[in-house]
């Protein structure tokens, strides 16, 4: 299992006692948390040291890579056949490893993933960051035995099929997980989303980290859809967009306050999408900007 972390050890340690909890065979399990923003070594030991007698922990050090570079390392590092990815502010499900194991069912084109739960039940912005998640998943992953997005906190892979498609494309800050999935598919591998498989995120965003991680998302999103669909970026678009309604719908608001709640909601996904476009303009002027010098 590889665990990227970024100077969050209080999250890496709830992530990795988690993971020692879990309901896996510990003798089959090997944890390999790579730094990606010198945490330092002294303070990752420290974090992992109450799991150590029931886990193997390998520690990896990366010269501040990114997401996507710092999984590679971890995966490079990794001894096992099958590799499993979440990350430091994520707590995993007991069953969550097995469950993903049991739907790849040994067979090494298929990758396998589920849903990001919301930890931190009473922090809006985390809140609303899930729900948008749960409103991508509900689009492309329609169909489970047929699934086209899986998240990079919650997947896993054989190792083999991982690396013959090169990995995660380091180039990308955001959208790496987008990016691997459309190749992973594009080399005639599976996706299955496994309803079951389910981690939890704890990352207690403000308003102004929410509206920081969606002018992230946008700019990974310009890049994603320059690289997938270069003619065709609008009707790509188009199609997730006239979708919206439905997918908005399903998220089931209820209860007592429903109406208070519907239109927080509201409110939260008008932001999510005036930064999520801002972030989309912005890679896209760059782009062009790029292109003239």
């Amino acid at each position: 299992m590889i665990v990227p972390t970024l100077r969050r050890p209080d999250a890496l340690r709830r992530c990795v006692q988690s993971i020692a909890d879990a309901d896996y065979p510990a003798d089959r399990l090997e944890v390999v948390v790579v730094d990606d923003g010198k945490l330092g070594c002294g303070a990752m030991e420290e974090a992992v040291r109450p799991v150590r007698p029931r886990v193997e922990i390998r520690l990896v050090h990366t010269p501040c890579v990114g997401p996507a570079g710092a999984r590679n390392a971890g995966a490079k590092q990794a001894s096992g056949e099958v590799l499993a990815f979440t990350d430091d502010d994520s707590v995993v499900h007991a069953g969550w490893l097995r469950t993903l194991c049991a739907a790849m069912g040994g067979r090494p084109r298929k990758a396998a993933g589920g849903p990001t739960l919301n930890g931190l039940p009473d922090h809006r912005w985390s809140a609303a960051s899930l729900s948008i998640l749960d409103i991508v998943f509900a689009y492309y992953n329609a169909d489970p035995r047929h699934a086209t997005f899986l998240s990079a906190n919650n997947l896993a892979v054989a190792r083999e099929a991982f690396e013959e498609i090169g990995g995660f494309n380091e180039s990308y800050r955001t959208a790496e997980d987008r990016d691997f999935c459309r190749r992973w598919l594009a080399a005639g591998n599976e996706l299955i989303y496994a309803a079951d498989a389910r981690v939890y995120h704890e990352d207690a965003l403000t308003m102004g980290g929410f509206i920081q991680q969606q002018f992230g998302y946008g700019r990974g999103a310009f890049r994603f859809l320059r690289a997938a669909a270069p003619e065709g970026q609008l009707r790509v678009v188009g199609k997730f967009y006239s979708s919206m309604p439905r997918l908005i719908s399903a998220l089931g608001v209820a209860g007592n306050g429903a109406k208070a709640r519907r239109a927080a909601l509201m409110g939260e996904l008008a932001l999510w999408q005036a930064a999520n476009a801002s972030g989309f303009a912005w890679e896209a002027l760059r782009s062009a900007v790029r292109r003239l010098v």
